[in-house]
């Protein structure tokens, strides 16, 4: 950028610029007819769902674990909830009962037995579940349904055997059953109890160290210690008093009933005896039955016992103590008889004495880790065991096999094969010298202004480097050059021997994709070849290259990713780099790398290809190299601007006009008079050229515009030069095609309309449209073409069809058709001088489109755009001295103007950059992007997981880097692998990556737009496009045709839909390489015919493919923190004939909150923005974009369950007016917990969770599925995001 460009650098925006540092503060919100604010929603678990959760935490840390306890939180008051809309009144469903499904509990007899035998069951401790499934399993039998059941709970150790040797007949076992039993009652009298004869036995205990895991008996203790003490303290104070009154006689007359002096009386009031009744009626009432422990002993029929164990159980009168204590005891008794039986011995007394052991129950019950049937499965189910191969899941493989793709299989070329193939290519080439057809081509190639400069550059590249070649538009110099190169190289080899050929390998690097395969299809026709012979190119998704490939054309981007793997470059000899002007990012940066690896390879050869005006600025960037001139061969074009135009068409803007410019007070009067009596004057001297127009007084006006007439000057006075004028626009274009106008001008030829977006074109399209002059229903002499980025292809492609005979064709355009389209027939260019621009605010992370002023650069390229084919006009609305003073004499570079992250990624990968800090490669830039954009890019990587706090890459950082994506975007498609629904999440991903597949016909908006709401699903932008890309690519399984005629009765792109299958493909290779998906690509065909991908990568990963909630849950992990709060008004109430019912809101009451630019709004083409409720205030989004207003374009809305898993950002628990309120983002996001326990459960689910992931992308061929806690953990937040 030369100096006057910086000094000018303000004077490019059409606003004032507002310093980035002062916009953090939030915006006003915009006037509403009621507060709104955000609803403080709950965050609820079901019991079942709160299980699962306490099983999967206590699988991973121990049986031990327990959650924070409650005593540990603060409250802080209830401030804070004033912030958001609480108690909304919401019908909260805690649960559901199928009662079509529930058995009949009348009073049938049949039903009071099985209620009775339930209760029966459970009383062991037994899961309910389990008991029902148990009784039916047995037809209602107890005995076998308690025999069942001990056998699922209760089966033997593998060390012990249940039986030992038996010899004895029945009567003998009898006998010997018959002799314990009366043992038992001699020692525990009327605590033992035979409840059926010889079958079932029973001893009744007080055990006192089970009770203490009984909350209330715990309870009951503490209340009898401090009636204790009180009692205590009563008869010590009692005692005392009964001293002092000891030597004192009783008062008769208080005995017969009065005593006068009452209180003062001498003598003693009190009754002899009395002292010892109230503490006996205390004492009595304190003595309660204690809770009971029953051990029950059964026997089933045909038992061998005492050769045999008996069924054991233990139960309780105690109504809290936990089930799981009761089946730990009973579970060391069983044991216990076991080993006792083995010797034929008898075991209850043993077994009951060891029950009131305590030190050895207590040593069992904390050792004991086996785990008791899952209450949520059956009683039947097998756990743990693969039900295809019967394996057990700890012996599964921990870790995938890598997959492979052709692109880390092809075969590598060997030195002999280049020199080979390169004799090959020299002897074709000297065979195609007598060669009709390429003869005919080099008459051609000799007539372009480029011809005449070969020799010299062919010299000046064998003296340097490195050389700058500039020349205007239509030199030739992008098809030219690559082929002096390649044409010098097969001369001078063609006369050498064979073995001393050197190799030559070029490559030329283009901005676009476009461009790459234009030239290089150009080129190979030049040649008289087919492309991918001599001559190729390479762009994402697509090449053209073969082993007799010697010159390359390929985008930027494919150049960089090559250097990640040849640092370099080795087998290259030749670099050319195209429209270096255009100061992209990747252009920028590969100047950085090429200049370093110059001082490595001294024998590379680059060649830096620009646009006149800023040779410069490269030849001193690396080091003053020659710079080659070559001149252009466009046709003269007549340059006019504002002021030209507006003398010579004799247009006049009046006073009332809408498009006037805003007075200050007080020159209205003044103006009205002036214009009324036409008395201005002159200014004595010019004005300052540094004053802009719209800054000057009329007279300055005048002054500076003193060579035309009063009617021009007032009305460059009047005009507003940052409004498009469309009837200034149309009166230009009336004077043009007016043949007796006397300008002499031709009157056949395109006539294009440089205007700065797709709404200025709709506005101009529909003023032309309703002229009598140009619109359909006047003359029909001319076709309105609108040429724009989100246009059809068909749409764009009527710009390069010739007009129907006897009409002219207005093309209606953004920038688009400077460089990327040429129309050919073009001779009348119209610039209105104005342009949108992306530009990046890197404190407020947002993109803006800018409405700015073109450079000269790219004013003199619309300029180049009207003389191709004949003698043309440019005409310039905007005045001389603008575009000489006032406008930048280049674009501002790319890098200063959009996002880094990916370029600190890419530095990251590269060996020569690696190791250096970012902000020392950056300042070695071409023109360094500021520290603060710098520093912002850092922070948003760390952010995002992919740098640590050292700028080195973490797991994920590497992974990130590998993929050419942006990086919320790569997150996307690893969580897409790792929670198994990665066909889905590769259709989003490219969807975001490249663009929607919907489209918008210019005279069909109204239409498309509904036709794209059919398609809305979970309130989604991002889902909605998935839903559209299935039920396209069903269609395509029945015929190409019907695919081709549902997507144009759905407003679909076929060939964006086709690319978008293109692209998952690639992003499939991408994550078999990196080891994420373990999939074989390698006997794939190489052209993609259809998306097949689902198959090709199996069920296993795509299990949650139709997850819809999941899909939002990953879509919430990889685009956080970019969260939209939706802002409701208070709930109203509406009558009607069922009563008060909720009024919701409309999409106009709805405000939009981010935490970086206050409040914003949902672009019209998302479908949220016509939503007026949400289950969730929160919506997460990939861009936002600055225009007339802060835009968010696709949306997705996000329960609270995700957000809270899946947010990046700390989590903090606070306590508020008695609720427990989750915080994200410092507080900004806020959600309560039902309880405590709930609040505690998300924290330490977080927890795990982020450890997977971190094991996953540390080790990418890692099976979580087969991983002993990763199985859990990933299932348990599936399980929960679905069913919540």
């Amino acid at each position: 950028m030369d100096g006057d460009s910086r000094q000018l650098i303000s004077d490019c925006f059409l606003r004032t610029v507002v310093d980035p540092r002062s916009t953090n503060a939030p915006l006003d919100p915009p006037p509403t007819k009621a507060p709104v604010k955000v609803e403080l929603q709950v965050l609820r678990l079901k019991e079942d769902s709160q299980t699962l959760v306490m099983d999967t935490l206590r699988a991973i840390h121990g049986d031990a674990f327990q959650l924070g306890d409650i005593s540990l939180y603060e409250d802080k008051g209830g401030r804070m909830k004033k912030a958001y809309w609480q108690d909304r009144g919401n019908l909260v469903i805690q649960g559901g009962c199928d009662y079509s499904d529930v058995r009949k509990t009348g009073s049938s007899s049949e039903d009071k037995f099985r209620m009775y035998a339930l209760l029966k069951l459970e009383s062991y401790g037994f899961a309910k579940g389990h008991c029902e499934e148990a009784l039916d399993h047995c037809g209602g039998d107890i005995d076998g349904a308690v025999g069942l059941l001990f056998e699922k709970y209760f089966p033997p150790p593998v060390d012990l055997e249940g039986v030992g040797e038996c010899d004895v007949g029945g009567e003998e076992l009898e006998q010997m059953r018959n002799d314990e039993r009366e043992a038992l009652e001699s020692i525990y009298d009327k605590l033992f109890v035979e409840k059926e004869r010889n079958r079932v036995w029973q001893l009744k205990f007080k055990i006192d160290h089970l009770l203490a895991h009984s909350p209330s008996e715990v309870r009951k203790m503490e209340q009898k210690r401090k009636q204790q003490e009180e009692e205590d303290r009563r008869k010590f104070l009692a005692a005392k008093e009964k001293q002092k009154k000891a030597k004192k006689e009783p008062c008769w007359n208080f005995a017969k009933g009065k005593c006068r002096y009452g209180n003062r009386c001498y003598y003693s009031h009190g009754l002899v005896g009395e002292e010892d009744s109230g503490s006996k009626e205390r004492k009595e009432k304190v003595e309660e039955d204690p809770n009971w422990f029953y051990l029950e002993i059964r026997f089933p029929k045909e038992s061998k016992y005492p050769y045999e164990a008996p069924l054991i159980f233990l139960k309780t009168t105690c109504a809290d103590i936990p089930a799981q204590l009761l089946l730990r005891v009973a579970r060391a008794l069983v044991q216990e008889s076991i080993k006792i039986t083995q010797d034929g011995m008898p075991c209850v007394y043993s077994t009951a004495e060891l029950l009131q052991n305590d030190e050895e129950i207590a040593r069992f019950v904390e050792l004991d880790r086996y785990q008791f049937p899952d209450p949520r499965r059956s009683l039947f189910y097998t756990p743990e065991v693969d039900a295809m191969n019967n394996v057990k899941i700890e012996d599964l493989p921990s870790h995938n096999q890598m997959g492979a793709t052709k692109r880390n299989t092809g075969p590598k070329v060997n030195p002999e094969q280049l020199r080979r193939e390169d004799l090959n290519i020299i002897k074709k080439f000297l065979d195609k010298q007598n060669n009709a057809t390429y003869k005919e081509m080099l008459r051609g190639r000799k007539q372009l202004p480029a011809w005449s400069k070969m020799s010299e550059i062919i010299h000046a590249l064998e003296m340097h480097s490195i050389l700058v070649i500039s020349g205007e538009t239509g030199c030739g110099k992008s098809t030219q050059v690559p082929q002096f190169i390649l044409d010098n190289w097969l001369l001078q080899s063609s006369q050498l021997d064979n073995g001393t050929v050197p190799h030559v390998e070029i490559i030329c690097t283009q901005p676009r994709r476009i461009s790459a395969i234009g030239v290089a299809e150009r080129v190979a026709e030049e040649r008289a070849e087919r492309i991918g012979n001599t001559v190729g190119y390479q762009i994402r998704l697509e090449n053209k290259i073969s082993a007799a490939t010697r010159l390359t054309f390929c985008t930027t981007g494919i150049l960089l990713r090559r250097l990640q793997s040849e640092p370099t470059l080795a087998n290259v000899t030749h670099i050319i780099v195209d429209e270096v002007h255009e100061r992209s990012e990747e252009s920028d940066f590969l100047l950085l790398i090429l200049k370093q690896l110059l001082e490595r390879r001294p024998d590379l050869k680059v060649i830096l290809m620009s646009a006149t005006l800023n040779s410069n600025l490269f030849s001193s960037y690396f080091g003053d190299i020659p710079v080659l001139e070559i001149p252009g061969r466009t046709f003269p074009v007549e340059q006019l601007f504002l002021e030209d135009i507006l003398e010579r068409s004799g247009f006049v803007m009046e006073p009332d006009s809408q498009f006037c410019r805003k007075l200050r007070k007080g020159e209205e009067e003044q103006l009205l008079q002036e214009l009324e009596y036409a008395d201005v004057k002159a200014a004595q001297a010019a004005p300052a050229k540094s004053i802009k127009d719209e800054n000057l007084k009329m007279a300055d006006i005048f002054a500076r515009y003193s060579d035309y007439s009063p009617k021009t000057c007032k009305t460059l006075y009047l005009m507003d030069p940052l409004r498009i004028n469309p009837e200034l626009i149309e009166h230009v274009l009336s004077f043009i095609v007016d043949g007796s106008a006397g300008h002499g001008w031709p009157q056949e030829g395109t006539i294009l309309i440089f205007l700065p977006g797709l709404a200025e074109i709709q506005t101009i399209h529909e003023a032309l449209t309703d002229s009598r002059q140009f619109g359909p229903r006047g003359e029909g002499k001319y076709v309105l073409v609108p040429l724009h980025s989100t246009l059809t292809n068909e749409e764009q492609a009527l710009v390069f069809k010739k007009a129907p005979k006897g009409k002219r064709k207005i093309v209606l355009s953004t920038n688009i058709a400077e460089t990327s389209v040429t129309i050919d027939d073009c001779v009348f260019v119209l610039d209105c001088g104005q342009m949108k621009e992306k530009r990046f605010d890197s404190n407020r992370n947002m993109e803006s489109l800018e409405v700015v002023w073109v450079s000269r650069a790219n004013a003199l390229q619309r300029k180049g755009r009207a003389g191709r084919v004949m003698a043309g006009v440019c005409i310039h609305l905007y005045t001389r001295p603008r575009f000489t003073n006032h406008i930048l004499g280049q674009p501002v570079p790319e890098i200063h103007r959009i996002p880094l992250e990916p370029l600190l990624l890419r530095i990251k990968t590269l060996e020569t950059l690696k190791d250096r800090s970012l902000k020392d490669v950056l300042m070695a830039t071409i023109e360094p992007p500021s520290l603060e954009n710098i520093d912002a890019a850092k922070k948003r990587l760390v952010d995002v997981g992919a740098f640590d706090l050292h700028e080195q890459l973490t797991p994920l950082g590497h992974h990130l880097a590998t993929l050419p994506v942006d990086v919320r975007i790569g997150k996307l498609m690893l969580f897409g692998a790792i929670f198994q629904c990665l066909d889905s999440v590769l259709t989003i991903a490219a969807c975001l990556s490249y663009k929607s597949p919907f489209v918008a016909p210019f005279s069909k908006r109204d239409e498309a737009d509904a036709r794209k709401r059919q398609f809305a699903i979970a309130n989604s932008d991002h889902l909605t496009m998935l839903n559209a890309y299935r039920k396209y690519k069903e269609t395509t399984k029945r015929s190409r045709y019907a695919a081709q005629c549902y997507a144009e009765e759905n407003f679909l792109s076929t060939r964006t839909l086709h690319t978008i299958g293109e692209m998952k493909y690639q992003f499939l290779e991408l994550l078999v390489s990196i080891g994420f998906v373990p999939v074989d690509l390698t006997n794939r065909r190489g052209k993609f015919v259809k998306d097949d991908l689902a198959e090709l990568t199996g069920t296993t990963i795509n299990a949650n493919g139709d997850n819809n909630r999941l899909l939002a849950a990953i879509l919430c992990a990889a685009l956080y923190p970019n969260v939209i709060k939706v802002l409701t008004p208070e709930k109203s109430f509406v009558g009607g004939a069922s009563g008060a019912v909720p009024k919701l809101p409309s999409p106009s009451d709805l405000r939009f909150k981010t935490q970086q630019d206050g409040y914003v709004n949902l672009h019209p083409s998302s479908i949220n923005s016509s939503c007026g409720h949400f289950a969730s205030p929160y919506l997460v989004y990939q861009e936002k974009v600055k225009t007339s207003r802060i835009f968010i374009r696709e949306t997705t809305m996000v329960p609270q369950l995700p957000l809270v898993l899946f947010s990046g950002s700390d989590l903090r628990i606070e306590l508020h007016g008695g609720d427990f309120v989750i915080l994200l983002e410092d507080g900004w996001i806020a959600l309560q917990a039902e309880t405590h326990q709930v609040a505690e459960m998300m924290k330490f689910l977080r927890l795990e969770l982020a450890k997977m992931l971190e094991l996953k992308i540390a080790d990418p061929l890692l099976n979580l599925a087969n991983h002993e806690h990763g199985r859990k953990v990933i299932g348990t937040i599936v399980q929960l995001i679905t069913k919540e």
